[in-house]
């Protein structure tokens, strides 16, 4: 949802717009809110809001500004500030031009505007208020991508410039979707991102949001902007005067639902527990199929508890609420690391490794399944499905595997082993 933009054009100062601009009456003002669809980044595929100012009183170089409160800079440990959910997030103003070269030159990013009716009064007070936040003292703030974002922002600004009239038409409202609804159905195209917050995201994000809520998309509120009446002069009108589309890109529209792609999760889970359980019977007698076993094996073992762990750190070591409580921890196992060493040791004869491995394994099938019986309670309605189809066939086919293969008559030789072994005894 955020964008990079401002980090290429932050060269204009925001503190000699304070002082450069003169003060206005207001009546000349025009006040607008760009809609940008979503992009390429996975900090863009919500998409992105901005407010636009136009005054003519203003220096020729301040007349038309654009602020939004998306950008970021990489630098100062941004990657550890992001998975402690402590990233700092700031509110820019640049020039209109610029913006628009950049999201239809580089990014190919959909345009929308929206004129807002306001009073003169009212413009004043939010170009006063913009360029008060556009200052390095005021313009940082804590990020959320659900409840503090760059659009959340702009619906509070503009929701406490009409006396709260759009609060009062959405609060309550259902919308009839969830934050994971929204989020399954924009972050589809990329599927590695797709996984990994199906995996990440926990119980919160599938609670029911209202019309509000659900405005923390650029998209909801372009469209309750829309359907908004507020006063002006004591007059009754639309709080959008006019809706222009100013660019439209190539790309093709924003998805209207989530995909359904549980079928396909459980046919991947499905396919990895054929393999798993076919070279554990294998490996019982044959030491290249042990070897394929540990091979296909490793990969899943540390996808399985480098997820848990991650899902773990993030339930309880940092500061996202939308990761806690999180039920793919009974699927998504810490228990797979070690056997990670344990298994490969077992396969090939360790006899201390043995118990230990068919264990930990079972009791990682035994976990998953008490998570799928869970569900009957009420407070486990996760919407996991997805994960649980994936992992409980794999996870019960290794488990399966790892069993047979540990077995004490499966680490005897086999018959031409033993016959060998036999004649090359005569012979000495």
């Amino acid at each position: 949802m955020a964008t990079a933009v401002t980090i290429l054009l932050l060269s204009r100062g925001a503190a000699g717009q304070s002082k450069a601009s003169p003060p206005s009456a207001g009546s000349d003002l025009r006040v607008f809110i760009l809609t940008f669809g979503p992009g390429d980044d996975p900090w863009e595929k919500f998409g992105h809001n901005a407010v636009e100012i136009i005054d003519p009183s203003a220096p020729e170089a301040e007349r038309d500004i654009t602020y939004n409160w998306g950008t970021f800079k990489f630098d100062d440990g941004f990657y550890w500030k992001f998975a402690k959910g402590r990233l700092l997030y700031m509110m820019t103003g640049d020039a209109t031009a610029d913006i628009m070269r950049y999201y239809v030159d580089k990014l190919h990013r959909n345009i929308l505007r929206q004129e807002l009716n306001l009073s003169p009064r009212q413009k004043t007070a939010l170009r006063d208020l913009l360029l008060k936040t556009d200052t390095e003292q005021n313009r940082y703030y804590l990020y959320d991508y659900y409840k503090n974002n760059c659009t959340s922002k702009i619906r509070d600004v503009i929701d406490d410039l009409i006396d709260h009239d759009l609060a009062k038409a959405t609060r309550g409202v259902p919308s009839h979707t969830t934050y994971r609804w929204h989020t399954d159905r924009l972050d589809a195209d990329a599927l590695w991102l797709y996984v990994a917050l199906q995996a990440d995201l926990g119980l919160p994000v599938d609670r029911p949001i209202d019309r509000w809520q659900e405005m923390f998309l650029p998209a909801k509120l372009h469209d309750r902007l829309n359907e908004v009446t507020e006063h002006v002069d004591g007059h009754p009108m639309p709080l959008v005067k006019s809706d222009e589309v100013l660019y439209k890109s190539d790309r093709p529209p924003e998805p209207s639902a989530p995909p359904r792609w549980t079928a396909y999760f459980f046919a991947t889970g499905l396919a990895l527990a054929a393999l798993f359980a076919a070279l554990g019977r294998r490996a019982r007698r044959n030491r290249g199929a042990r070897w394929g076993f540990v091979l296909l094996s490793t990969p899943w073992l540390l996808l399985m508890g480098v997820g848990g762990a991650v899902i773990l750190w993030m339930g309880t070591a940092t500061d996202h609420v939308v990761t806690r409580p999180n039920e793919n921890i009974m699927h998504i196992s810490v228990l797979a690391l070690p056997l990670i060493l344990l298994l490969p040791m077992s396969a090939f004869g360790s006899r201390r490794a043995r118990l230990l491995t068919r264990y930990i394994a079972l009791a990682m099938v035994g976990i998953s399944v008490v998570g799928v019986l869970l569900k009957a309670l009420p407070m486990f309605y996760q919407a996991n499905w997805n994960i649980i189809a994936m992992c409980l066939p794999a996870n019960a086919a290794l488990a399966y595997a790892a069993w047979v293969m540990t077995e004490p008559s499966a680490m005897k030789p086999s018959t031409p082993e033993l016959a060998a072994k036999k004649m090359r005894a005569k012979r000495s």
